[in-house]
């Protein structure tokens, strides 16, 4: 997310006296080195560790120089999602499936599941005002083969009950170590309305889903179910994923998401597919779809079409949709030193002008920040990266490999907006922090990385108009 307010400050720091004559005299703070480097170097403080990290130490599951332990476990989901977006009720439905695999030593005998689009209905907690909604309306839960039903109170029985934001499964079986389960979920949503909470929303001829679907929440060692409500204005803590998911929309609307395309022959004309050709081998920026040229873009003749896109070791899984989308693509490579690899660039906007910069920079300015990025931390792992205006009234926010802001008008604003938020593809995205509680790691590894990528860029260490 762009913070304008998340600064990391970086040099020489000294405190300045006064003397009576009115003349400044620097005396080192005590916190300062000044003889390794011959000027005074911030010397960072104490760091105290919580009692949970300390056991986690302890039992080999972490060490203290940031490498994992030798008894570490990350969690494992695999998603299969089939949704569909109705644009005549504002409403997305989905059937869900997801293998659950626990890689810890413990048995659990609960399971958490976020359902974030809770967080708008009228009678839960949240920190902001917004449009509020229904919520989700689950039709279907299954643990294994068996049909869940809602509890009353936390029963140990087999079921699920739901607080707000957060879903707690009893399964028909614990879930022993190194076991998996099988989970199944029938829900459906609004979309809220523009402004909602910074990550998502609907407005006219326009959705962008974020927060979409029932999430696994994670599991770690040092916490054990990480779980907190959803209250608006937070981010990612979220374990690696797999993803499987197809998306109805109607036929003619551009649909951009997390991940590959996999069934470009089944909606896309073969112009089209001859466009996204030219654009993967030339590096040019090449429109493959404008509003007013859908009949020549779009492939098929029933009212909706079906994209299919798949995603391999992500956090989340995200997706926007729009008939009123220019969509331009161009490509970035990244070398790792021995080879170089080619990430598609996609870059989804409207034509009008409080978006006139994204018509002249939005895809070049994704491919730089990929490209730059990629030189100054590491290669960029994944093979897709795209960039959606709308639905946020200021700013940016960050999916896996992709990103969604608000329209911005100025060029160099873009530029910033756009290099910062691609910074999240590598903190968070990859190191994998606990954004939700400790958003000052990304923020500020993120935007001192935005400040060195703009200033070789462009010149200026600016992002997100500021």
């Amino acid at each position: 997310m762009n913070r304008f307010n998340a600064t990391l400050m970086c040099g020489c720091v000294c405190l300045a006296t006064f003397t009576s004559a009115g003349v400044a005299q620097s005396h080192p703070a005590p916190w300062l080195d000044t003889a390794s480097a011959g000027h005074a170097r911030p010397i960072p403080g104490p760091v105290y560790e919580s009692p949970a990290f300390t056991r986690a130490v302890a039992s080999g599951m972490r060490t203290r120089t940031g490498r994992p332990g030798p008894r570490s476990f990350v969690q494992n989901a695999r998603y299969t999602i089939n949704a569909t977006l109705d644009v005549a009720t504002d409403r997305v439905s989905g059937r869900e499936r997801v293998v659950y695999v626990n890689n810890s030593p413990d048995t659990l005998f609960r399971l958490m599941v976020y359902l974030r689009q809770n967080a708008f209905k009228p009678e839960s907690p949240r920190r902001d005002i917004t449009p509020l909604t229904t919520g989700v309306d689950l039709t279907r839960v299954l643990a294994g083969r068996e049909v869940l039903t809602a509890m009353s109170s936390r029963a140990s029985r087999a079921g699920y009950t739901i607080e707000a934001s957060v879903m707690r499964i009893v399964p028909p079986q614990p879930l022993l170590p190194h076991d998996s389960i099988t989970l199944e979920f029938e829900w459906s949503y609004t979309p809220p309305l523009t402004p909602s909470d910074g990550r998502q929303g609907r407005e006219d001829h326009l959705y962008f889903m974020g927060y979409w679907y029932p999430q696994m929440a994670v599991y770690d060692d040092v916490s054990g179910w990480v779980a907190d409500p959803y209250l608006l204005e937070a981010e990612f803590y979220m374990d690696m994923a797999d993803y499987d998911v197809h998306i109805t929309a109607p036929r003619g609307w551009v649909v951009g998401a997390t991940g590959s395309l996999q069934n470009a022959d089944a909606v896309l004309s073969a112009s089209a597919r001859d466009k996204l050709a030219q654009a993967r081998s030339t590096g040019n920026v090449v429109t493959i779809s404008r509003p007013e040229t859908a009949d020549q873009t779009f492939n098929g003749s029933d009212a909706n079409s079906t994209w299919h896109f798949t995603a391999r070791n992500v956090r989340d899984f995200a997706w926007g949709a729009s008939d009123r989308y220019v969509w331009d693509a161009t490509r970035a490579l990244v070398s790792n030193g021995t080879r170089t690899d080619t990430v598609a660039i996609n870059s989804y906007f409207r034509i009008s002008q409080p978006a006139a910069a994204w018509a002249l920079g939005g895809a070049r300015y994704t491919r730089d920040a990929i490209e730059q990025l990629s030189k100054y931390i590491w290669p960029y792992p994944w093979p897709v990266m795209s960039s959606f205006e709308g639905v946020l009234t200021s700013g940016g926010m960050e999916y896996p490999m992709l990103m969604v802001m608000q329209p911005w008008s100025d060029t160099l604003s873009l530029a910033g907006d756009i290099m910062h938020e691609t910074g999240h593809m590598w903190f968070p995205m990859q190191v994998g922090s606990n954004e939700t509680r400790h958003p000052w790691m990304d923020e500020g590894f993120t935007q001192f990385n935005t400040a060195q990528a703009m200033r070789v860029l462009y010149g200026e260490p600016r992002f997100g108009g500021r």
